[in-house]
């Protein structure tokens, strides 16, 4: 529906103008530099899409306001040093800081609030594990604003409920003059191809739905630092592995160090509040354990003490069961597990344990987002010496692709090592800044942790 979005749009660009107002009033700026600021603002909100309220996830969001507002700030700089000097400098510093966090919570305020006129509705075709995995990340981020019509069969294979297809590939156009569909979302791996090509489904499709985008076969493998590339008729994805960058690997080290001292201020904190309770047994605060790390050697990783002092003796006695001992060597954890004291049991619930690590990233045997750091056991039995120097080519990290997309949830050790490498191959610094966002939103849940 245009009207409503259009007047949403209109509320976007009111509400930005009036706290742009207020604060400018607050810091007594000249009502001309008002004016001619907020302009530059709005052209750059405008052509960057900020009014679009596009299907855009959180980060993606975020991503975006940081560039307009680097952009926006470099701007104001230059004009203020050529037309009125430099003045007003730290109220921009401000203004742009609270401004990213306000578009942020404002239109998804506005997504969330407006869902019923923003939403798209789309069909998905193909009905197997893509297309199904699909599904649930549209569950997972309802700010995207899609609305799943259903899913349109093109073979036998069915991954999805049946109750949600709608038809088969050979009425979906009947079906879409049927039934208004804004996007067509392909999902279908190689394989299903074999009398369907991406040209045919183009073809009968173009001009019947706004949108069609596709799931590439590739996906999984190289997503975000690949680029499309029209080579006169031919389309090409380049895939860039930037992992051994040496420039970006030095901003990463800074970031590491900076923030792991801000968490070594609150393991302190943490220290002060549970030692006592931790000691209650009789044994130390903290436990070291022998890990896997960068280039398959190995480190004593720190965490707090959540087991009783003689847990190797009850876990011995444990795996005399043989359900235990599958459970355990499937895991390498236990869920009620007899072995966790009470207060550790808190801790771990809460991922509080996990807090002595920052000594280790401070120290430079870890990193904070990077593989799951493995016991040499696992290593053994799941990696093997190929695949685990694929792995820990670099640092493991407190956090990473498994833990912030499930955390213990994830029981399939294919599919975290399948994680660990689909980090590897699309590595970037904002990657590492959404995997730490993501793994804050999961611990906050206090999902996947035992």
């Amino acid at each position: 529906m245009i009207i409503p979005k259009t007047l949403l749009n209109i509320f976007l660009i009111t509400a930005q103008f009036l706290l742009y107002f207020f604060l400018s009033y607050l810091f007594k700026i000249e009502t001309r530099f008002i004016i001619y600021s907020f302009f530059i603002y709005f052209i750059l909100n405008f052509f960057k899409g900020t009014y679009s309220l596009n299907n855009n996830l959180v980060w993606e969001d975020l991503k975006k306001q940081l560039q307009i507002h680097s952009e926006f700030f470099a701007i104001i700089i230059i004009t203020n040093l050529v037309f009125f000097g430099l003045k007003y400098v730290w109220f921009y510093i401000f203004l742009s800081v609270t401004f990213i966090f306000f578009n942020i919570f404002f239109t998804n305020f506005i997504k969330n609030h407006f869902w019923k006129y923003l939403k798209k509705k789309i069909l998905v075709i193909g009905t197997g594990s893509t297309a199904k995995q699909f599904s649930k990340l549209i569950k997972i981020h309802h700010s995207s604003m899609y609305q799943l019509v259903g899913f349109v069969q093109i073979n036998g294979g069915c991954d999805v409920p049946k109750d949600q297809i709608v038809c088969k590939y050979s009425e979906l156009l009947d079906y879409v003059k049927a039934n208004p569909i804004d996007q067509i979302i392909v999902a279908l791996p190689g394989k299903s191809l074999k009398d369907l090509n991406w040209r045919k489904i183009s073809n009968d499709l173009d001009g019947h739905v706004k949108k069609l985008k596709f799931i590439p076969d590739n996906n999984g493998i190289f997503n975000l630092n690949s680029k499309i590339q029209d080579y006169d008729g031919l389309l090409l994805i380049t895939a860039t592995n930037q992992i051994h960058s040496k420039c970006r690997n030095i901003v990463k080290r800074i970031m590491d160090i900076l923030l792991s001292l801000g968490g070594i201020f609150i393991l302190g904190i943490l220290v002060l509040l549970f030692s006592k309770k931790i000691r209650k047994d009789g044994g130390p605060i903290f436990f070291k354990h022998s890990r896997i790390g960068k280039d398959l050697k190995e480190f004593k990783i720190y965490k707090f003490r959540t087991m009783y002092v003689d847990a190797e003796t009850r876990l011995q006695d444990m795996l005399k069961d043989e359900t235990k001992r599958e459970e355990y060597y499937n895991n390498f954890k236990l869920k009620d597990d007899p072995r966790i004291t009470p207060i550790g049991k808190f801790l771990r619930e809460s991922s509080l344990d996990e807090f002595p690590q920052f000594i280790n990233v401070l120290r430079g045997e870890m990193s904070l987002v990077g593989p799951r750091p493995i016991v040499k056991k696992e290593l053994e039995l799941h990696y093997g010496d190929e695949i685990g120097k694929k792995v820990f080519q670099i640092k493991p990290g407190i956090t990473g692709m498994w833990q912030s997309h499930g955390r213990s949830d994830v029981e399939d050790y294919e599919e975290r090592i399948t994680s660990d490498l689909y980090y590897i191959r699309n590595w970037s610094l904002w990657l590492d800044i959404v995997l730490l966002l993501q793994t804050i939103k999961y611990v906050l849940n206090r999902k996947g942790a035992y």
